[in-house]
């Protein structure tokens, strides 16, 4: 009887050291480098924004914090890559709306799940766009463009190489009736490279990407969606010229679904934190790039579940079909 009762004490104290050993393991986190992954291309505009946060991150969590980048398929390669992680915190993605809720209505058959295959854990911002068209155009507003695309059917095209730079596209298309040609891009800098060069005509640019462009006068700016900005005084919000018209983007840091929730909740605190500091604000404003409201792990997860209702919506409403 004594000797079942000393087995069940150390066997309930092996548990008691297992469980702190667990606790202080998560406590002590991060003791290695973090790698975070963003699934587009080095030199792209959230490859811009990232690298502004990665080093601040880092010397707040004490190590070095390193971003791998993993282009290709509209961001399936890397966000695959990253889903398939262990679930340590010691692997992160950099996912976008692309990446988490839009590709599932690109694409037939995903590699992977952006909802159940990541824990949210820090939303940052979005970048506006801006409908621009190459100076070649003989047009300078949106109702101008209208009226040309549809004397001229067939003869505009516009690029596109990620699901928000698709998506307006095609909702303009759609909304305003008119016969554009859709031209796909692997690479977003090829894309402009072209739109810049004449070979095609119009394009919904990022900010972080257009605003030198316009501001040199290689571009014509025409209307910002979601919102007029302060960047571009005097270019009206597509919405105010094509009621109807708003479109945003959003980006953040994930997971591997599964990962610790107290790692998940010091990443969250420690992201909440670099945000707030006045040079990283300032270097994020600098490209065109617009922070969003914080949120708790929890708050974002709901924001993302809301935002695969919109861009299934969106899509729909686009005429896009799954490939």
């Amino acid at each position: 009887m004594q000797s079942r009762t000393l087995a069940a004490l150390a066997l309930s104290f092996a548990a008691m050291l297992g469980i702190g050993g667990n606790a202080s393991a998560q406590a002590a986190y991060p003791t290695q480098p973090i790698k975070i992954v963003l699934p587009f291309a080095a030199g792209s505009p959230t490859d811009a924004i990232l690298r502004v946060i990665a080093g601040p991150l880092g010397k707040r969590l004490g190590q070095s914090v390193v971003v791998d980048n993993k282009p290709g398929a509209t961001g399936l390669i890397g966000t695959e890559f990253a889903a398939r992680a262990a679930p340590d915190g010691y692997t992160l993605l950099f996912g976008t709306n692309t990446t988490q809720v839009a590709n599932q209505y690109f694409f037939k058959k995903l590699p992977y799940d952006g909802e159940k295959d990541f824990t949210p854990v820090a939303i940052v911002g979005g970048v506006p766009h801006v409908l621009v068209v190459n100076p070649s155009l003989p047009v300078n507003s949106v109702p101008e463009l209208i009226a040309y695309a549809r004397s001229h059917p067939g003869k505009i095209s516009f690029p596109y190489a990620n699901s928000t730079t698709r998506i307006t596209g095609s909702t303009f298309r759609v909304m305003t009736k008119t016969n554009l040609v859709e031209i796909p891009y692997k690479a977003y800098g090829q894309a402009v490279t072209d739109l810049l060069g004449g070979q095609t005509q119009m394009m919904f640019i990022d900010f972080t990407t257009g605003l030198e462009h316009i501001r040199a006068g290689k571009l014509k700016a025409l209307g910002v969606t979601p919102e007029r900005s302060a960047k571009l005084p005097g270019v009206p919000a597509m919405k105010e010229v094509l009621p109807g018209f708003e479109i945003g983007n959003w980006n953040g840091l994930f997971a591997p679904a599964g990962t610790p929730k107290a790692v998940v909740d010091r990443l969250n605190r420690e992201m909440a934190a670099v945000l707030a500091i006045p040079e990283v604000q300032k270097q994020i404003d600098a490209t065109g790039y617009e922070l969003l409201r914080q949120m708790s792990p929890a708050e974002f997860g709901k924001f993302i579940a809301a935002e695969s209702v919109h861009w299934g919506k969106l899509v729909k409403a686009a005429g896009v079909e799954a490939e």
